[in-house]
């Protein structure tokens, strides 16, 4: 690291926490975050509002889904798309999680940990949550951090792997606690893999009814 870099990044250390405002915590000089915010940032996307745990909205949407529309055709393209995009390779981060939540690790049903549904009915609650008046931190573009995670991580601890799964939980830990992959999902899952346009049908299905 030259030496006017290792400057700027002490200037940024001691100039507090950006998150809480703590002069007298320990300062990550990347993040410019106290161990707090900086763990919280990790977990939910931003360093002072937590994710919301949704538990009404999933419920909403999850009615709204079943009402609308029958999944089974874009379930099938969805599913081609994933088996294709994620990988056992530990070299991409992204296509790694993928490959855990949608193809290897089982539920207790026998099903995938994440399945379609569930990427489709959890990014749709964060949308009802998001027009309800729900609160995100915009300059850390929190709610597309949420809606990353929702499409390829199961929220709230809503699905859990089977009892006896032989699989490392610190790799799938650490792959979760990362925000660049969440908001790389955004886009490469969300946005890509066609579940923002179908949200988008069947919101506008129910506003014509």
């Amino acid at each position: 690291m030259d030496e006017e870099r290792r400057e700027y990044f002490i200037r940024r250390a001691s100039t507090g926490c950006s998150g809480c405002g703590a002069l007298d915590q320990t300062i990550d000089p990347i993040s410019a975050l106290c161990s707090r915010c900086k763990s919280s940032l990790l977990i939910h996307g931003s360093p002072t509002i937590p994710k919301p745990k949704l538990k009404q909205e999933i419920e909403v949407a999850e009615m709204k889904v079943a009402h609308a529309c029958k999944l089974e055709r874009a379930e099938q393209t969805f599913n081609s798309f994933m088996n294709w995009f994620a990988s056992p390779s530990k070299s991409d981060p992204l296509k790694r999680l993928c490959y855990l939540h949608f193809i290897k690790l089982r539920s207790s049903d026998g099903e995938p940990l994440m399945r379609f549904r569930d990427s489709i009915v959890q990014a749709y609650a964060l949308t009802i949550f998001d027009e309800n008046g729900g609160r995100f931190d915009a300059r850390k573009r929190q709610f597309n951090y949420c809606i990353g995670r929702a499409s390829i991580c199961p929220w709230n601890k809503r699905r859990f792997s089977a009892i006896g799964t032989d699989y490392d939980y610190s790799e799938r830990r650490g792959l979760q606690r990362k925000p660049t992959l969440m908001h790389r999902a955004f886009q490469e899952i969300f946005i890509e893999a066609g579940i923002s346009r179908l949200i988008s049908k069947i919101k506008h299905k129910i506003k014509e009814e």
